[in-house]
């Protein structure tokens, strides 16, 4: 098992979620990852909202942080993905945490929820992944 740091480690090479976002593993252990973000006006849409990419965004980090706590010899990436939008924030600070539902040879499921900094929450996710070799 990978410890915080390497998994921060490992992850910091993440162009979009971490080094663009912004976003930052807070939590990890084998099946479950919490990431937090500093919302600011990158992740603003249009409409003065969060934009939903960075709801799912989010998730995605926190699922692959939960999911992939010893990616030596096997990477799980995603598969598929689905969000319900339950409710919007103009800034603060969110965070997304991921639970490993089911951990199988080739093809794994998590719940991720996505909350503001006071618990309320703003989007529900459940993703698949796939185990692949990374050698």
């Amino acid at each position: 098992m990978k410890t915080l740091e390497e998994i921060r480690e490992y992850f910091s090479h993440d162009a979009y979620a971490v080094q663009t976002t912004g976003a930052e593993i807070i939590e990890a252990r084998p099946g479950y990852g919490k990431v937090r973000l500093v919302l600011d006006e990158r992740h603003i849409n249009g409409a003065g909202h969060v934009m939903g990419g960075v709801y799912f965004t989010l998730a995605d980090l926190a699922s692959a942080v939960a999911i992939n706590h010893d990616f030596d010899e096997e990477l799980s990436v995603g598969m598929t993905g689905n969000i319900e939008f339950i409710s919007s924030v103009t800034g603060g600070t969110i965070y997304a945490e991921a639970m490993v539902l089911k951990e199988g040879r080739k093809v794994s499921f998590s719940e991720i929820r996505v909350t503001d900094e006071n618990g309320k929450l703003l989007a529900q996710t459940n993703m698949s992944s796939y185990k692949v070799k990374t050698r």
